[in-house]
């Protein structure tokens, strides 16, 4: 079975998960938390938190709480643009809930810019579990002129029975097939 070690930014995908935060109010504050002195003097609007600050703080908060711990590895990997539309590549590693040595690769084709993205398509690469060894790391190369929108992945796999990682690769277009094996040097 495959496995990754963790190394995504949880920070940054809680930002690509964000819901928009419907009404929260901040909470109040833990037991161990002393509360607010009456008498203590009120904050100059000049320093305050601005309600929309306030807002992102409980969205982002909210889409770390609800990541599923399943969820071991997150990275944006490159760019994509296709005419007038944009976006980024987005790839998800996930612990199986039936096997935990057993994981799933996606691909997501995020479109959108700045922290308003849609998932476009997502694919899940079928073969990274088929694989028996560890993925120690995987790198993006640059989209080329020609394929703008398409992406291709590096990955280094240490086998199981092994001491030297080995390179797969991962060619992967919008409404394509993608093709999935060991690099071809």
């Amino acid at each position: 079975m495959t496995r990754i070690f963790p190394a995504a930014a949880l920070f940054g995908s809680a930002l690509l998960f964000a819901l928009p935060a419907f009404g929260q109010s901040p909470e109040a504050p833990a037991p161990n938390e002393p509360a607010a002195s009456p008498a203590a003097p009120a904050v100059p609007e000049t320093q305050a938190a601005a309600p929309s600050e306030m807002t992102t703080g409980s969205a982002v908060t909210a889409a770390i709480d609800a990541l599923s711990p399943l969820v071991e590895d997150v990275q944006i990997v490159g760019p994509w643009s296709e005419g007038t539309r944009q976006g980024v590549w987005r790839t998800v590693m996930v612990q199986s809930p039936a096997d935990e040595t057993g994981y799933h690769f996606f691909v997501q084709q995020l479109e959108g810019s700045g922290t308003d993205h849609i998932v476009r398509a997502s694919t899940e690469i079928t073969e990274i579990n088929q694989v028996d060894g560890a993925i120690v790391g995987y790198r993006a190369d640059e989209p080329s002129p020609g394929a703008p929108s398409g992406l291709t992945l590096f990955f280094d796999i240490l086998p199981a029975d092994g001491e030297i990682a080995e390179t797969y690769e991962l060619h992967f277009a919008p409404d394509a097939p993608y093709m999935f094996g060991p690099a071809s040097n």
